[in-house]
């Protein structure tokens, strides 16, 4: 039998593509109270194996944007969950989740319009 060498199948998003796909996968991880984790995990490995590969582009940013999202809701719930037991950790969980959907809604707006969401409109 005979060895071939067949090329092989490479999956090459481009770069828009990608990042729409990481903010997709933490939008429903995150969205989903939870139920999904793994995909906003998916995002931040993504994240954290092409950041390199996007230096100097606009793709960085949002890459940085999504970073520093996930970071601060992650030690701002954690924070938020410990003062539910006096009953103002509630308000800290819905500040948290609506400062999120703003940052996925202006993070996605932003990368429509090919501008970095650091920028003022």
């Amino acid at each position: 039998m005979s060895d071939s060498n067949f090329p092989s199948p490479k999956f090459n998003f481009d770069d828009l593509t990608l990042t729409y796909i990481v903010y997709i996968l933490f939008s429903i991880g995150f969205l989903s109270s939870g139920v999904f984790w793994p995909m906003s995990l998916a995002s931040i490995i993504i994240i954290y194996q092409k950041k390199n590969d996007f230096g100097g582009t606009i793709y960085s940013a949002h890459f940085d944007w999504i970073l520093n999202t996930f970071w601060l809701s992650l030690l701002l719930l954690t924070i938020s969950i410990v003062l539910t037991f006096i009953y103002i950790g509630y308000i800290g969980i819905l500040l948290t989740f609506s400062w999120v959907i703003y940052r996925l809604i202006r993070g996605m707006l932003c990368l429509r319009e090919n501008k970095s969401p650091y920028v003022d409109a």
